[in-house]
């Protein structure tokens, strides 16, 4: 192999910047190219339609017939250069009427806030930024503005309760709510970024002053027997009074935006949030402290079990993973290592799990013992208790989930480690070979068996809001202005991602 000089230095062309530069492009074009395959498939089938199941090419309307998988696609196939999909999309949603619903009366306010109205509003800001040149139309800026307000507006109807903790279910065409006693903390604290965003574009403040009137109540958490650990609280609040009704916690399915948001509000506008990260550190701190599980045989690895007050749960569900990736972006925003390491540690656990399951991927659930007690042993048929067999996957499913992926980019992005590249091209590589289809890709049902088991017929939106987007990411061009920045080599973060992996233009200094 010839050697070459580069940028002034002599590199061998097997392993220096060429072959990189060469090979992460040719690894981003085949992103780009199974992106282009599930939009395909989504698009011939049933565009304008919510959910694509592709193995019978059919289709839900389970987020309003507002079509879920196109507006989530839309930043991705932007951030892609995607031309002829953005058209696309762009002239499906200058289109869409917010006051039918398709399939029922009524949708579910934080679902739609962070994918569809999340999806618009990264448009907006990446289309009027670094892709300006991809929609030179007025008219579709214009028609995305638009629906992009009216959206708003129409969300804003799910604060109409006497202590603004909004309900979860809104009836769009009556601006009414359902009846419901309660709502999830992930369902009140998954809002702030994206109504924050709408005002700080429009110049109205009361999209804002809607998610934060309903953030207070978590910020200032009542009664204290349901905060079990400072900053970790129940996963439940009452919408008449905004108290907190329940013990039961993690970093998970019906918490995990809450703790997200805290960190991720900071840095869209560091002065008008500072409350929120110092609630956040208040979270990080009694997870390290309190939270933190280390499976038997595996003193390094992290795991993040679920909490009944001051009882540990030692089971830990997929969404949980995203928590890697949002320590060590706090990390990186505050200058503190620990925070990092410990992110780290999340998501080197991931990698070690994935690459001990038959087809490289993560399922819904995984359980673990520190102590090989008996009870676990005999759950699970063990003779002994080892290191190989101390964590176990009890739901044993992969939904093209995006959090273990993500966490890995976070981790890149701080480390500059390339094992994290390749954990992340391995898992795409194994969702290539065991969930693609005729037209997309499919969840499968069982991580262990080696082709997957059998395919599920269902296409989250979130693979290509995010999975893809992330996978590319990570072979992406460290300069590229919309990567996550690390605060400790002195370059502030100009955007920030919502849950579903949409950019948002941060409108504070920048951290």
């Amino acid at each position: 192999m010839p050697d070459m000089l580069f940028a002034g230095r002599l590199w061998t062309v097997a392993s220096g910047p060429i072959f990189w530069f060469v090979t992460l492009r040719a690894r981003r074009r085949e992103v780009e190219a199974a992106f282009q395959h599930a939009w395909d498939g989504y698009a011939n089938h049933g565009m304008g339609h919510d959910t694509y199941r592709p193995v019978t090419k059919a289709m839900d309307d389970d987020f309003g017939g507002w079509g879920v998988t196109a507006i989530d696609a839309l930043s991705t196939a932007i951030m892609f250069e995607n031309e002829d999909t953005v058209r696309q999309i762009l002239d499906f949603l200058v289109n869409l009427d917010y006051n039918r619903i398709e399939d029922g009366t009524s949708i579910q306010l934080n679902e739609v806030t962070t994918h569809q109205f999340g999806g618009m509003l990264s448009a907006y800001d990446l289309l009027n930024g670094p892709f300006a040149h991809l929609v030179p139309q007025q008219d579709l800026r214009d028609g995305l503005y638009r629906q992009m307000v009216e959206l708003g507006n129409v969300l804003s109807c799910g604060f109409s309760t006497p202590s603004g903790v909004p309900r979860n279910w809104v009836d769009t065409a009556l601006c009414t709510t359902d009846d419901a006693l309660s709502n999830t903390i992930a369902g009140a604290g998954s809002l702030i970024l994206e109504f924050a965003r709408l005002s700080d574009i429009t110049g109205h403040r009361v999209y804002a002053e809607h998610a934060r009137r309903a953030e207070q109540h978590l910020l200032n958490p009542r009664p204290e027997k349901f905060e079990p650990w400072p900053g970790l609280l129940g996963s439940n609040v009452r919408v008449t009074t905004g108290d907190l009704i329940d013990r039961k916690g993690s970093w998970g399915s019906s918490s995990d935006v809450f703790y997200e948001y805290l960190l991720k509000a900071y840095i869209y506008d560091s002065k008008a949030y500072a409350p929120y990260l110092e609630r956040w550190k208040l979270a990080a701190d009694s997870t390290i402290r309190y939270i933190a599980s280390h499976p038997y045989g595996h003193p390094e690895w992290t795991l993040l079990p679920r909490w009944n007050g001051r009882d540990i749960i030692k089971e830990m569900d997929a969404p949980s993973w995203f928590a890697g990736g949002n320590f060590i972006l706090g990390g990186m925003i505050t200058g503190n290592q620990t925070l990092i390491d410990f992110g780290v540690s999340i998501a080197d656990t991931a990698g070690a799990l994935y690459q001990m399951i038959a087809t490289g991927l993560g399922g819904e659930l995984v359980v673990w013992t520190t102590d090989c007690s008996p009870s676990f042993k005999a759950r699970f048929d063990l003779d002994e208790c080892n290191s190989s067999n101390s964590v176990q996957v009890t739901s044993p499913e992969y939904k093209l989930r995006p959090e273990v992926i993500e966490s890995w980019y976070y981790a890149y992005r701080a480390t500059k480690d390339l094992k994290y590249r390749e954990w992340a091209w391995s898992a795409f590589k194994a969702i290539i070979s065991v969930c693609k289809t005729e037209s997309a890709y499919s969840a499968i049902s069982d991580v262990n068996a080696v082709n997957g088991g059998k395919k599920l017929d269902e296409m989250d939106s979130g693979f290509m809001a995010q999975v893809l987007k992330y996978v590319w990411l990570i072979h992406l061009d460290d300069q590229a202005p919309f990567h996550v920045k690390d605060s400790r080599r002195g370059s502030g973060n100009m955007w920030v991602y919502n849950t579903q992996g949409h950019p948002l233009m941060v409108a504070g200094d920048p951290v």
